[in-house]
């Protein structure tokens, strides 16, 4: 059998099919290697990106969704490889963008960055915590950092749709995520000019301290405080006796600029994250409450000294909070 001659790409795609045909197992690490050495051929071949994002109908109350994006304005080489419950998504170039439905549910969302010719990494570079609500879709943007490590961010939809206007569909890849279907409309219109809202209520906005509920640097249950434990007890009474409906419940990690900004991202969607399940597991579970994190992108302070020391940390303590955003009616309304 002859073959015209090929390009280094469509080489690596051919000893792919004669090897499974074959019988020959491709290992996960060797497919993260050819997952990328479609995106570093990207320039060879038209078709990695498809078409140009554009605002889609809702998904039904079966399903949520999820867009994990990079925007175009960033440089690291390499593809952000995205894992969903540990199964292989997309590999992601900047301005590329990839779509996931499946059953509404918690979800840990993984990344790391695969270049063509490096020895694939044995994990992932982060892991973040998502909670996928029913109807509803969720956006995740790549961040990069100064090292070759990228995270995965969850970003308000506004914020989202803005950077998402220039990006195109990542296409070159399939999805491995066992829980992954095909999108089903909910049955609204699809979005295409603003549509006017009534006018909502700004949420009411309590903040407690993150060194008063957690040990320091920790965010899990475990590691609430006795005094932390008690606060929330008494936050939870609270708005049982002020509140006679509530809409939603919003828990928002910050945390403070010391140290490395990844890690510092996910300990504040970790704290949010434990404080929203106290919430639910101790009188608040027919509320919807969600929970996100602002890393240190939002500091009350401002003035405190970048370099790591203990006045630095004793200065930065208003930045680690958590704060629990409410909306609802009052019962004195």
């Amino acid at each position: 059998m002859k073959f015209a001659k090929l390009g280094s790409f469509q080489s690596v795609v051919l000893a792919m099919a004669c090897m499974c045909a074959g019988g020959v197992a491709i290992s996960a690490l060797a497919a993260d290697n050819v997952e990328a050495a479609k995106t570093s051929a990207a320039s060879n071949i038209q078709a990695p990106l498809g078409d140009s994002f554009s605002i889609f109908d809702r998904v039904t109350d079966k399903q949520t969704r999820v867009i994990f994006y990079r925007p175009t304005t960033q440089k690291q080489p390499g593809a952000a490889t995205v894992y969903v419950n540990g199964s292989y998504h997309a590999s992601l170039i900047p301005g590329g963008y990839a779509e996931l439905c499946m059953p509404p549910n918690k979800a840990e969302v993984g990344v790391r960055t695969v270049k063509v010719g490096d020895r694939p990494k044995d994990g992932l570079d982060t892991i973040t915590a998502l909670n996928l609500t029913a109807g509803q879709t969720t956006f995740v943007r790549v961040r990069e950092s100064s090292t070759s490590r990228v995270a995965l961010q969850p970003i308000a939809a506004n914020e989202a749709l803005a950077e998402l206007q220039a990006t195109r569909q990542q296409i070159h890849t399939i999805s491995r995520v066992p829980d992954a279907e095909q999108c089903i409309d909910g049955g609204s219109a699809p979005v295409t000019t603003p549509v006017p809202t009534p006018a909502v209520a700004k949420p009411d906005q309590i903040n407690l301290a993150a060194d008063a509920l957690f040990a320091f640097s920790k965010s899990d249950k475990n590691s609430m405080t006795t005094a932390g434990r008690r606060s929330l007890d008494k936050l939870i009474s609270q708005i049982k006796e002020e509140y006679l409906n509530i809409q939603r419940i919003n828990v928002v990690g910050h945390a403070d600029p010391l140290g490395n900004p990844i890690l510092n991202e996910q300990l504040a969607n970790d704290r949010a994250l434990t404080v929203r399940e106290y919430l639910l597991s101790h009188g608040l579970q027919n509320i919807r409450i969600t929970g996100q994190s602002k890393g240190s992108r939002e500091p009350i302070v401002t003035s405190c000294s970048p370099e790591l020391s203990a006045a630095s940390i004793l200065c930065n303590q208003p930045n680690r909070r958590v704060v629990v955003e409410i909306s609802g009616v009052h019962r004195n309304n």
